[in-house]
């Protein structure tokens, strides 16, 4: 019997939903970011990619994954709350089980060492070069770990506060926004289970900036931004 055209067509649909499917349930989901907790490193209005395999094969609809893997520290991850699992936050992995982990003023500890901080001056256009006015009172510096560095707003001198020294517990992660100042993070709801962790955020891959007070009705591009690998 000859096959219609139309169920080629057809069948040509199903398997190119059931592969979008596949690939964004197993191994990479789209993000929009709509706020700046995570800047200078990712910014509101950026597009990001995520990768789902690095840490293990989320089973949908249950809170288990197979072959599970740790995160590195300064890997930037995307998340959910089991009281919010529709919402996903982005954050820095920071300490892992059994590290300890403090503040003391603007300065991370992590296993009772400093890390190494250099102030970096602000650019004269700091909106157009940073992709938003940050709020005055705040610093941009470059955070040093064993891991690698990575850009960082702290708040203004002698303004910080302390966070006491905690132990991250086994299955879990501490996670900081790069953004110290606005950030909320695991400073004030604790470290997040393992389980929670959908991926490893590698690549912007839209950037678009909306200038309300202007009456700008569409976004502008931040071409900069586009494609762009996130450390």
């Amino acid at each position: 019997m000859k096959k219609l055209p139309w169920r080629d067509y057809l069948e040509n649909v199903l398997i190119a939903v059931l592969l979008a499917l596949v690939v964004r349930t197993f191994v990479i989901s789209g993000y929009k970011v709509p706020n700046h907790s995570m800047a200078p490193a990712i910014q509101a209005g950026d597009f990001i990619f995520a990768w789902r395999l690095p840490y293990g094969v989320k089973i949908p609809l249950l809170q288990m994954k197979l072959w599970p893997a740790l995160p590195s520290r300064g890997d930037v991850v995307v998340f959910s709350f089991p009281e919010q699992p529709r919402k996903i936050y982005v954050k820095r992995v920071i300490g892992l089980p059994g590290d300890s982990v403090e503040l003391k003023g603007d300065r991370l500890w992590v296993n009772g060492r400093e890390l190494e901080y250099s102030l970096v001056d602000f650019p004269d256009s700091p909106a157009q070069s940073l992709g938003f006015e940050p709020v005055g009172g705040i610093r941009l510096a470059d955070e040093k770990a064993n891991e690698g560095a990575r850009r960082v707003f702290l708040p203004e001198a002698g303004k910080g506060q302390d966070f006491p020294e905690v132990r991250v517990p086994n299955g879990q992660v501490f996670l900081l926004g790069d953004h110290r100042v606005t950030s909320d993070d695991s400073r004030y709801w604790g470290s997040v289970p393992f389980e929670r962790i959908d991926g490893r955020v590698f690549m912007i891959w839209l950037s678009l900036r909306w200038n309300l007070e202007s009456g700008q009705s569409l976004p502008e591009l931040r071409w900069d931004r586009l494609l762009s690998p996130v450390h």
